[in-house]
């Protein structure tokens, strides 16, 4: 971000110190005021809760409450984690839906998602809004109307996606023997991994195996197994040389891209294009709008799966919940 406003990853590279508490002072001296933002439907995530724990341990040592903040998003304001944050800094409550706990059909969860969606995409809904206000040097105010907006549009390319070619053919392929890859760069291979873990769940259960490009555990594809791969400018370099590696292999590619007309595309048997209009530094509409076009993937193929007489365990049906977890 520009002016000053430096956001730091706790899996970074030379992310100084053992802990949040070895780091606090470091990043305090290089960055000035420090908040640690912490995004946990549940309230309850281990590592959060220690990173926490130990930022606000550091607070009280050094009086320093000026300095350091802890701040929220959870769906339980009754938290430990929310009970700290709300003591050294603030909490905003973002709520999930109920627990559903007799689910025979998958179709129960068709407008709601699996594994927590309604908090994740809603939570980087609300994210994404913030960096575009902070972009634009604009009242915190302006956030709320940027997510409102984005909510608009990504209902709309969710409805569009559903309908499209696109997800008959990736729906078709993955419900077939078959590997499944997913692959992306930077915000890219988070939507992809995001999508592949909840894939990964429906897979199993038939005998197959979900894995993300570029992974230390990804083996090399076979003849007949199938890539989706994500990219705004569907250009990107190494995504390509993946492609065309893939389909030399003999493997079938499904592209999600900003741009119809770009190299990735080309090489795809199937594309879902998410036009945005972006420009260089501000935060890009695109990937959120991924995340959510490719959210209903999984409920699609278990509802497909069931229709020609699969029935998934029972277990894996509890995982297709969008709980406060």
């Amino acid at each position: 971000m520009r002016d000053g406003k430096i956001v730091v990853d706790r899996g970074d590279i030379g992310f100084p110190g053992r802990d949040i508490s070895d780091a606090a002072p470091i990043l305090k001296q290089r960055f000035g005021r420090v908040c640690l933002l912490i995004n946990s439907g549940s309230g309850r995530s281990m590592t959060p809760l220690v990173d926490a724990q130990n930022m606000a341990s550091y607070i009280g040592k050094t009086g320093a409450h000026r300095d350091y903040t802890i701040d929220l998003i959870t769906s339980d304001v009754e938290s430990p984690l929310a009970k700290i944050a709300s003591k050294y800094g603030s909490v905003l409550e973002l709520m999930g839906r109920e627990e559903v706990h007799e689910a025979e059909e998958a179709k129960v969860f068709r407008d709601v998602g699996i594994m927590e969606d309604t908090f994740i995409l809603g939570s980087g809904v609300i994210l994404h809004a913030v960096a575009e206000a902070l972009h634009d040097k604009t009242l915190p105010s302006k956030a709320y109307e940027y997510a409102r907006e984005v909510c608009r549009e990504a209902a709309a390319v969710v409805d569009k996606s559903i309908a499209s070619e696109f997800y008959d053919f990736v729906t078709r392929r993955l419900e077939t023997r078959c590997t499944g890859f997913f692959a992306g760069l930077g915000s890219s291979y988070e939507v992809a991994r995001m999508t592949a873990v909840r894939v990964g769940h429906i897979k199993r259960a038939i005998g197959d195996q979900i894995y993300v490009a570029k992974e230390t555990s990804t083996p090399a594809p076979r003849q007949g197994d199938v890539l989706v791969v994500i990219s705004s400018s569907g250009e990107t370099e190494i995504v390509a040389t993946w492609c065309k590696s893939f389909k030399r292999m003999g493997g079938q590619i499904a592209a999600v891209v900003g741009n119809a007309d770009s190299t990735i595309a080309s090489m795809a048997d199937t594309v879902l294009e998410i036009p945005v209009k972006s420009e260089p530094g501000r935060p890009n509409r695109f990937y959120i709008y991924a995340a959510f076009a490719l959210s209903p993937l999984p409920i699609l193929l278990v509802e497909s799966l069931e229709s020609k007489g699969f029935r998934l365990p029972e277990y894996i049906l509890r995982w297709h919940q969008s709980v406060t977890a």
